[in-house]
């Protein structure tokens, strides 16, 4: 074999050998379906958010088009979302950058579901309040106004302050745990010493409210807060 016979033996060698070396580090492509993009967003947001099953928290992703075909990655696509963000939507980018880049934008709602007390029937004004009206449903936060109500045994024995329909969300600026002209009991906490004493409410009241009223024993006014039903603490 001469010196040219080889020199072409080694350079094909030296070919095949490159062109096997180049096909072996070629990595493996994957493939997405829109609907598999869709789901790993809702799997990866959770995760990202740190949402447990009970958190009350659910995320509803809006579907990827299907007339976007299949998306083609040489490894696992990035996920990613703005550090601000609306309370109630975020939108995840997804990308990747090999065998060719490309990105989506999948928008992911935010659903905050709370337990809160609704009533099961039509509550007239000045209707006293009992167990068999109420009942707890899960409603999205975003329709709750004002002092939510979570349990109903916060509310029986108080009264409706205006008229209430069946199903309607029920919160404490609908009722008035003390109404004017009720005998309340007035819970003194001073130094340690825990005494009551009965009085005439002057005002109407919910949870949390200042309101006058009369000691039956001594006939003076004092301010208090209402704690509960028919309950009252002085106000120092």
């Amino acid at each position: 074999m001469n010196k040219y016979e080889n020199f072409y033996l080694i350079f094909f060698i030296s070919l095949f050998l490159i062109s096997n070396l180049s096909f072996a580090k070629q990595p493996e492509l994957l493939q997405y379906s829109p609907e598999q993009l869709t789901e790993m967003t809702g799997k990866w947001l959770s995760q990202e958010l740190n949402l447990a099953p009970d958190s009350g928290v659910e995320l509803t992703v809006v579907p990827l088009d299907n007339r976007i075909g299949d998306k083609v990655c040489a490894e696992t696509p990035q996920f990613s979302r703005p550090q601000h963000h609306s309370s109630r939507q975020i939108t995840v980018n997804i990308s990747c950058t090999q065998p060719g880049p490309w990105q989506l934008y999948v928008p992911v709602k935010i659903i905050e579901i709370v337990e809160a007390v609704t009533v099961r029937q039509n509550i007239a004004t000045g209707t006293v309040i009992t167990a068999d009206m109420l009942q707890v449903e899960d409603k999205e936060r975003r329709f709750v106004r004002g002092n939510l109500v979570t349990d109903p045994r916060q509310i029986i024995g108080a009264r409706s302050k205006r008229a209430l329909n069946n199903g309607q969300l029920i919160t404490m600026q609908d009722l008035c745990l003390v109404c004017r002209g009720d005998v309340v009991t007035i819970l003194i906490d001073n130094s340690g010493l825990s005494v009551s004493a009965s009085g005439i409410a002057e005002q109407d009241g919910t949870l949390g409210d200042t309101i006058a009223v009369q000691n039956q024993q001594s006939g003076r006014k004092i301010q208090t807060e209402v704690v509960a039903v028919n309950q009252v603490r002085v106000k120092f």
